[in-house]
């Protein structure tokens, strides 16, 4: 059961790592590109697409702190999974033991002897059963921490969707059937392709790349967050099951 356990944690820990990763390199390109054009708030720095706003006669990113956050935020999980994706991935590739053997003789009353073999149930490298105490707690916790980052991108994106809605029919003074096509029938997909090509800065443009898929980085950024929390859970699920199997060992 043990070595099981660590065989698919050697395989969720990466992908963890890989989910993760591309969530903070996808979220990092949509806010490098959008840092200036949708800074337009006079006392604050509002260049975040996350959380970006309507206003009379432009459209104003969301505050940075959330965009930094949807960069840097997964970097405290990315490191704890990265050392136990190193960990379990050495002991499955390297680490394979025997299980231990040994043989004792009984000599009954009739003078008969009888040689029994004994095989441990453990190999001399297996995890030790407090072990997965702290991994438990552990894992418990980065779940609960991805959750937030999950829910609070899903929140910023969502709210930016909806504040470019009613900027676009504002931008193309939309009026009749035009108005629930725009705000019940388009997809965020789309209405991100919109402000990829309509939004531009009060002052001057200054996309630094020229012009970018936004709605394919913030889709990957969405889905593979909760893809990770999902990873996480099949984590934590593992070893608070061979936590509680373990028991007895640690009493």
């Amino acid at each position: 059961m043990s070595y099981s356990a660590e065989r698919a944690l050697s395989f969720l820990y990466p992908f963890v790592i890989l989910t993760s990763l591309i969530s903070c390199i996808t979220s990092a390109v949509a806010w490098t590109h959008w840092r200036y054009v949708l800074n337009a708030c006079p006392d604050t720095n509002c260049g975040c697409v996350l959380h970006g706003r309507s206003t009379y006669n432009s459209f104003e990113g969301g505050n940075i702190a959330y965009c930094h956050y949807a960069t840097y935020g997964l970097v405290l999980p990315l490191l704890f999974a990265v050392v136990l994706a190193v960990y379990h991935g050495y002991r499955i590739c390297i680490g394979k033991g025997k299980r231990k053997a040994g043989t004792t003789t009984i000599r009954q009353r009739a003078g008969d002897m009888i040689v029994v073999t004994t095989e441990s149930e453990l190999t001399p490298d297996g995890l030790s059963p407090y072990y997965w105490l702290p991994a438990t707690v552990i894992s418990v916790i980065m779940a609960i921490y991805q959750l937030i980052y999950a829910a609070i991108f899903t929140d910023g994106f969502e709210v930016t969707c909806k504040q470019y809605r009613e900027s676009l029919l504002k931008e193309i003074q939309g009026v009749g059937n035009i108005v629930p096509v725009i705000k019940q029938r388009l997809s965020c997909s789309a209405i991100f392709d919109f402000m990829d090509f309509m939004v531009e800065s009060i002052s001057y443009e200054r996309r630094r790349y020229g012009r970018i898929n936004t709605s394919a980085c913030l889709y990957l950024t969405l889905i593979l967050s909760w893809l990770a929390l999902f990873g996480w859970l099949i984590i934590c699920a593992i070893n608070i099951i061979n936590m509680r199997r373990t028991r007895p060992a640690r009493v």
